[in-house]
């Protein structure tokens, strides 16, 4: 996963909550952040995304933005007192992503192409 090491800070702190910079998330990460997150709200929402998967899979949701000054806040949501494990996400097939996509869209999702690039 691209943002492994985002993930693994997150599920090792002891905070329940993390105003970050996007500077201070780049070094944790060891590479810059696309010009998208510094563009658009929606590259930080919660909606199960390999950037979003980051922050998800460790427990946390991102809960305010400010782009102008390019910081994010992360809240701690998935355990009680303590830290809990947290399962790891549902895989998705490819299908699903089809018909997910489909449906946002509008389209049939024989209209649908993904490409994977890795």
């Amino acid at each position: 996963m691209k943002y492994r090491k985002l993930t693994e800070y997150l599920a090792n702190t002891d905070r329940t909550d993390w105003t970050a910079s996007f500077d201070q998330i780049e070094d944790i990460l060891g590479f810059p952040l696309p010009e998208s997150a510094r563009q658009y709200q929606a590259w930080w929402s919660n909606q199960m995304r390999s950037q979003s998967l980051a922050w998800q899979s460790a427990g946390w949701k991102a809960t305010a933005l400010d782009l102008k000054g390019e910081c994010v806040t992360f809240v701690y949501v998935a355990g009680g007192d303590g830290r809990e494990e947290v399962p790891p996400p549902r895989t998705m097939t490819i299908q699903e992503a089809k018909d997910g996509l489909a449906a946002t869209f509008g389209v049939d999702p024989a209209q649908v192409e993904i490409t994977i690039r890795a």
